[in-house]
């Protein structure tokens, strides 16, 4: 049987067996892709994976179960194991959402996209990676590939949702290496979308030069405790790693310093964050989360003031009130919380104004690795490169650096928010962000 026949056949198992609440999640994943090195097709991708699972509700216990094969026999077990599982969980006083109907469209399937063919793709990169080895101090182009992947979920429950998701998106990337005076670096740069037409060989290839030699020549300054600007191509990194502190299940296990925090200043007033599911030109966007719960957008940080945590269904419960529609879910899991695109407002100030707000700072263009920060406690320690600044203008590059913080600190020490998004295709948009003081130790 396909995707949604296996979807009916459980959910009329489930009807039969008695079950209080139910509901199930299916999904299939598909993606086509190639890497490309020293001008001749590296490597060929093509892979498809899905399964189905449910979650079911025995005197209020939620049990978890899935599979990947869609059979009647397969699809019985799973029953079978999710009415097991809820011996071992605790009670939740939760109803399922009733079905709503949603007048809304979101663009976020592009049949166009299904006619790129690898022979496409290869020929994109191969010239790509030809623009670059042309360049001078241009040494190679060790990461190089495209990837067009598609999606199909079906949710259903036992209020009678019936909700189909399709989703398409293409994401191109390359990284050169450079070198200078016995000083090697490399840069990065991707494209991604749902418009293939937006690729430009030239644009990506120009960017990925500037990157890789903005950096050589490197010089070294005093560290210490100085204002640093994130650019934009960083600042949604940071950002990312401590998004988990916004979620209520998380503030329930104590897993976050926002605990008993709602309505008190977290962050400067030049600070907000929301969560925006309804924004087609971002990657994440929803008209349903995976609970089957009608999205809409949430402001949790207005002005610096925390409003409020993300719930899902069941951490919601546990509070008695409703979740805010941020329920996360794959197939095979079990229900979490996640931002639907955790969008920063753009500021005002333009490349130059937000360096100009310190007479020296050092401006963060590269970050290496994550391993020093901890979403928990908002420790921040990552190695990081850029550019010594004074008066708005970047003198020489720098690396080697140390950049330190507590991120919680860090949101109250942002003086300015610059006014463009970095052009990724992200579901995490933060403009650059100037920050009065960090630690940089060199």
């Amino acid at each position: 049987m396909n995707m949604e026949e296996a979807v009916e056949c459980l959910s009329e198992i489930a009807k039969k067996s008695g079950a209080e609440q139910f509901d199930i999640l299916a999904g299939n994943n598909e993606s086509r892709g190639i890497s490309v090195f020293n001008g001749a097709l590296q490597n060929t991708e093509i892979s498809n994976s899905g399964g189905i699972g449910i979650r079911i509700f025995k005197e209020q216990k939620p049990g978890y179960a899935s599979t990947e094969k869609f059979s009647k026999e397969s699809l019985s077990q799973t029953l079978a194991d999710a009415l097991s599982n809820c011996e071992y969980s605790e009670p939740i006083k939760a109803e399922l959402p009733e079905p709503v109907t949603i007048n809304e469209t979101l663009p976020i399937y592009n049949p166009e996209l299904e006619n790129i063919d690898i022979n496409h793709l290869l020929n994109t990169c191969l010239d790509i990676e030809k623009q670059i080895l042309a360049a001078s101090e241009i040494k190679n182009v060790p990461d190089l590939g495209a990837e067009i992947s598609s999606s199909t979920t079906i949710f259903a429950n036992s209020k009678g949702i019936f909700f189909k998701d399709k989703r398409n998106n293409f994401g191109i990337g390359a990284g050169a290496v450079a070198e200078r005076n016995g000083v090697v670096k490399m840069g990065w740069y991707g494209r991604g979308g749902r418009d293939f037409g937006i690729v430009s060989t030239e644009q990506i290839s120009k960017e990925v030069i500037n990157r890789a030699k903005e950096l050589l020549s490197p010089r070294a300054f005093e560290g210490g405790k100085i204002p640093v600007v994130l650019s934009k191509r960083i600042s949604a990194s940071i950002l990312s790693i401590y998004l988990s502190s916004f979620y209520a299940d998380n503030a329930q296990k104590g897993l976050s310093k926002l605990v008993n925090r709602l309505g008190e200043k977290i962050a400067s007033e030049k600070f907000s964050l929301s969560s925006e599911p309804l924004r087609p030109d971002l990657s994440g966007s929803e008209l349903m989360d995976s609970e089957g719960m009608q999205t809409a957008a949430l402001e949790v940080v207005a002005q610096g003031e925390f409003k409020s945590f993300l719930y899902n269904m069941e951490s919601a419960a546990k509070e008695n009130r409703k979740s805010t529609g941020h329920g996360t879910r794959g197939f095979s899991g079990k229900a979490g919380t996640s931002f639907i695109n955790a969008v920063v407002p753009l500021g005002e100030l333009h490349s130059k104004e937000i360096l100009a707000l310190f007479p020296k700072c050092l401006f963060i263009t590269h970050l290496e690795g994550s391993s020093g920060c901890h979403p928990v406690s908002g420790e921040i320690s990552i190695g990081a490169q850029g550019f010594w600044c004074e008066n708005g203008v970047p003198l020489y590059a720098t690396d080697n650096l140390t950049i330190s913080a507590n991120f919680f600190d860090l949101l109250k020490n942002i003086v300015g928010i610059g006014n463009k998004y970095n052009d990724s295709f992200s579901h995490v948009k933060v403009p650059s962000l100037a920050i009065s003081e960090m630690s940089v130790s060199i």
